[in-house]
């Protein structure tokens, strides 16, 4: 997939189309992006996507900016993994935000031979979203294209929605997060020195530097896994302020299952499968030690990992 920064500066042939945030690029958001690829397949087309950077809430209502499920760049990888053939990131400012529906799509128009726009079922662009989807396919009949209007994607009969992941995160239900999402929740950075606390207590972490903004899950205990540039490993994962130790920073960190080597400024991604308990503080560090190994086992049996052999 070609990734434009800006919209493009050779006019795209023949594009099927779909606009919008897609923080999170959930279960809803794959269907109208899989649209996208069958109507364009079915026609010759090309696929692509537009999407914002940063989310338009930070902008018009900066007090209550979301925080990312997906950063951009997570975003633009989850995307290509569907086959679009071209991305446009266009930078969400106050400017783009006051133009009209007319204005917007004259611009598109300029760099994009427009066949075929798929939207959700409450699509809207435009200053204050007044290019809803009747205006679109008004739009489109004299602009030589047409809307296709994807339904609501349901699980269980309710609607997926990235407001619903951001809550489930939020509350530490990451299973529930999971099932929205498609995948397994994660969090990538660098690997960061840490205080090497759990080095002396004979569980060495490492130390995820989490990207600013990103959402990070619900303080506790989870099992998981580690995307690593050796390989996958199965994580117990720890997400809090280690009270053991009354410290005040946030830490991302996790024990790596059957692993003994140095990470640091190396990057990873801790994708979360199961939340197992809240942080806790223990009457002693031997207490918490043992907390730790029944932390480990509980991983290894979640994610069906067999023990090595001595």
């Amino acid at each position: 997939m070609k990734v434009h920064f800006g919209l493009p500066e050779a006019r795209l042939a023949r594009v099927v189309l779909a606009i919008g945030s897609f923080d999170g690029v959930h279960l809803g958001h794959q269907a109208v992006l899989r649209r996208v690829m069958e109507v364009a397949r079915a026609e010759g087309a090309t696929a692509a996507w537009i999407t914002f950077d940063p989310h338009p809430r930070c902008v018009l209502d900066p007090a209550n900016c979301p925080a990312q499920i997906t950063t951009l760049e997570e975003r633009v990888s989850l995307v290509r993994r569907l086959g679009l053939e071209h991305g446009i990131v266009l930078p969400f400012d106050r400017a783009l935000a006051a133009l009209s529906a007319e204005d917007f799509m004259a611009g598109l128009l300029r760099v994009l031979d427009l066949r075929c726009l798929v939207a959700g079922h409450d699509f809207a662009l435009g200053r204050g979203r007044e290019g809803d989807l009747d205006w679109l396919c008004r739009h489109g009949s004299r602009h030589g294209y047409r809307v296709e209007v994807v339904p609501p994607f349901r699980l269980d009969g309710e609607e997926v929605h990235s407001s619903e992941v951001r809550r489930l995160l939020t509350l530490g239900e990451v299973g529930g997060a999971n099932r929205l999402l498609g995948r397994d929740y994660g969090l990538g950075g660098l690997v960061e020195p840490g205080d090497r606390i759990g080095r002396t207590i004979g569980w060495p972490t490492v130390n995820l530097a989490v990207p600013p903004g990103k959402l990070v899950p619900a303080r506790g205990i989870y099992a998981g896994w580690a995307t690593t540039p050796v390989g996958d490993r199965g994580a117990a994962i720890s997400v809090g302020y280690r009270p053991q130790f009354a410290r005040t920073d946030l830490r991302v960190e996790a024990y790596l299952l059957d692993f003994s080597g140095d990470l640091y400024q190396q990057r990873i991604e801790l994708r979360f499968v199961a939340r197992l308990r809240d942080e806790a503080r223990f009457p002693s560090v031997e207490a918490m030690s043992a907390q730790i190994a029944r932390d480990v086992e509980a991983t290894r049996r979640i994610l069906g990992l067999v023990p090595p052999s001595p």
